[in-house]
Formats: C-alpha cells, structure tokens, sequence
C-alpha cells in the first residue's frame, strides 16, 4: 500500500489555490528505521526492504549502496526518531553519491545517534560533492577518534548536528576534518548551527583544513570546552588560504583555555572573507587572539577573560579621521 498518491513529487512544483508550494527534492524520499517504534502495520528495518515508511531501511550505509538511492537526483533519507548506528572503521558511512540528503527527525535525546567506536580512524566519509548531514548526534565512544566526519568533496552541509563524548579518553581529536590535501577539493564547505561539547584534553577544533578552502561558511555554531588545549575552532595549516570566507555569530565558552588563538586560526597572507559578530569565553589575559586570519574583515567580535565582566571589542575599532 503506497502512503501517497504522488510518491515522486512535483518535479515542476505545485500550486494550490494559487499559492506555489516549496518543494524540498526533485528526486526520491526514503526511511532509515533501526528503533524499536515502528510505523503502524510497518516491520523491522532491513536493508532488503523497499525504504518506505512502513518499510524502512535498517542502516544509513546499506539505504546508500542497495541500488535505490541515485546520484543527483535529489534523493533524501530520513532517517527516524531513536535511531542509532554505531560505525567502527573509516567510510563506516560513505556518502558517495552526490546530491544526497541525510535529514534526523527528532529533537533531543530522540535525534538519530551515529556512534563512533573501535578504532580511532572510524568516520563518517564524504567523498561526493553536494551533500548533507542534518540533525543527528554523532558521540565518540573510542580513545582519540580522528575525526567524526571526512570530508574530501565539493559543497557538504553539515547543520544541526551535536558532537559528544561519552566520556574521558573516549572523544574526538577534532569534529570535522577537511581532509584532502588537494587544495579547493572541499570548496563551499558549510557547518550551521552545530554544537560540541568537549571534556577530553585531547580534543583539539571544530574544523581542520590542510588545503585551501574557498566560501567556507562557518555559522551559529557553539563550542563548549572544559580543557586548556582547545585550539581555534577553524585550525588551517600552513601554509593554506581560506578565502571569501564567513564566519558568523559563533560562541565559544573555553573558560580553562589560557593561550591560543581562539575562533580563526590561518598563518597564510591572503585570506579573505568576513568574520563577525562572534563572542569567546576563556582566561588568556595576556595575549589573546581571537582572529588570527590575515586579510579577512572583522566586525564585531568580543573577547573576555576576566570573572564577571563585560566582553570586549577585539581587535580595538578601527578610528575614520
């Protein structure tokens, strides 16, 4: 029994009384379901099924390479309320078809859960372009994991999505790691509304990049850490550029970080973009940089390091005579 009169969509789109109905995907919708509720009349998932509601799919790796999902057609999984997936090696989830939408359902504790264990080098990859992660947590359950997801193509959106450790010595080196060293393989990157929460000492930024990267987008995102070696929450390594760059209204509360640059760090030259309207919490109160990115615009960001006070403007504003 199919759940719609229309299980393809309107790939031209649809008015109604006149008013154009947004239209998400052109292409196919289907459900990952491996948690113990289920759809009414539905069964278990299973990677052998067909993906529909009822029917779902039982792992997000198996939904991707069982045939059905097709390359930049728009396809979306939704994967439902308490799901979990624990995946153990690097590429334990691949996305490698382009186009692919991974959306949560759920909020909280209900979100999907992608558990990271046994071995420091399992990671979600990304290796074709235009895809996106929505609304899941992903938990490291194993000493030092790497990085929680790899991402080595064009244009991956990462939004709403939480990263947690299930404890000490069981985290993350860092969150995301643009992993190619071809510069430009990882261009449009984009990380919205994301949080990390770290307690491992070990556990170092939100991105890492050994490549250049242009149109990063890096906004709303929190990071809250209770250690000192928290680096920058965007690390690129020299001698790499981040370029037409923005990093917008991110917050992050490191209150035992006594060194280091804070939000930006980028040794290179000629950097370019916009950074603003950012604020940072820690205790340096000698030498802190919370931008180290030469040739990007700064506007608006606010630095303290002192026990109940007031945030200030870093760097001083700029004096028109």
């Amino acid at each position: 029994m199919t759940i719609s009169n229309y299980p393809s969509g309107f790939a031209n789109g649809v008015t109604i009384r006149g008013v154009p109905l947004s239209i998400t995907n052109p292409g196919e919708t289907f459900f990952v379901n491996n948690s113990s509720v289920l759809a009414k009349g539905g069964n278990g998932g299973s990677d052998g099924n067909p993906g529909t509601y009822q029917k779902p799919f039982k792992t997000i790796e198996g939904a991707l390479n069982n045939g059905r999902v097709t390359a930049s057609r728009g396809d979306v999984l939704m994967v439902m309320p308490g799901h979990s997936e624990t995946i153990t090696t690097d590429g334990g989830i691949a996305l490698d078809k382009a186009g692919v939408a991974i959306i949560g359902l759920g909020i909280g504790s209900l979100r999907p859960v992608i558990i990271l264990d046994t071995a420091a080098a399992a990671a979600v990859t990304v290796t074709a372009a235009n895809c996106s992660l929505q609304n899941f947590e992903l938990r490291a359950s194993f000493a030092d994991v790497t990085n929680a997801i790899d991402v080595s193509a064009a244009w991956f959106a990462l939004d709403n999505c939480e990263f947690t450790e299930e404890g000490a010595n069981l985290n993350f080196l860092d969150y995301v790691n643009a992993s190619s060293t071809t510069d430009n393989d990882a261009d449009g990157l984009s990380i919205t509304n994301c949080v990390g929460t770290a307690i491992d000492a070990a556990q170092n930024s939100f991105l890492l990049s050994a490549a250049d990267i242009d149109r990063l987008v890096f906004n709303d995102n929190f990071y809250s850490s209770t250690t000192a070696n928290t680096l920058a929450m965007i690390l690129i390594t020299s001698p790499k550029t981040i370029t037409d760059i923005q990093v917008l209204r991110n917050r992050m509360d490191a209150p035992a970080k006594v060194s280091g640059d804070m939000l930006v760090d980028s040794s290179a030259a000629d950097n370019s973009g916009i950074v603003a309207y950012n604020i940072v919490n820690h205790i340096d109160t000698a030498g802190v940089v919370p931008v180290d990115c030469e040739g990007v615009g700064q506007f608006e960001n606010y630095s303290n390091s002192t026990v109940a006070t007031q945030g200030v403007l870093y760097p001083a504003a700029d004096v028109v005579d």
